[in-house]
């Protein structure tokens, strides 16, 4: 069975880019504009990775990273990735997630993919 994805970014481009590339190398790959709904998301589906964008309008990926927090949701497949500058207190953030990675954009996607496979 291949693995699922959830690409969460704002970026219709970078969904559509991030998709079509996994598909091709044989994974189901569910796309969001945001993380309004994640809860509800996780809930229905167990994605094996989630590739979070953390510069996001209206919840942005550290709120979404809070929501999986309080709600006892683990992160330890996600994958933030960002074009936005992060600032030390920020990296800071991430790590006391325990998320699996954190990326600057632009990725190279075999990068990428080396994290999901």
């Amino acid at each position: 069975m291949s693995k699922q994805v959830l690409v969460i970014d704002d970026n219709q481009k970078i969904r559509e880019l991030f998709a079509s590339y996994m598909e091709l190398k044989g994974l189901q790959v569910k796309t969001l504009e945001n993380g309004l709904n994640i809860i509800e998301e996780l809930s229905s589906n167990n994605y094996d990775i989630i590739l979070l964008d953390l510069a996001m309008p209206e919840v942005s990926g550290f709120e979404v990273l809070d929501i999986m927090e309080k709600n006892n949701v683990s992160r330890e497949n996600v994958v933030v990735l960002t074009a936005a500058d992060v600032s030390d207190e920020e990296r800071a953030k991430l790590k006391s997630y325990k998320i699996k990675a954190f990326l600057e954009k632009p990725t190279e996607l075999p990068t990428l993919m080396s994290l999901i496979c």
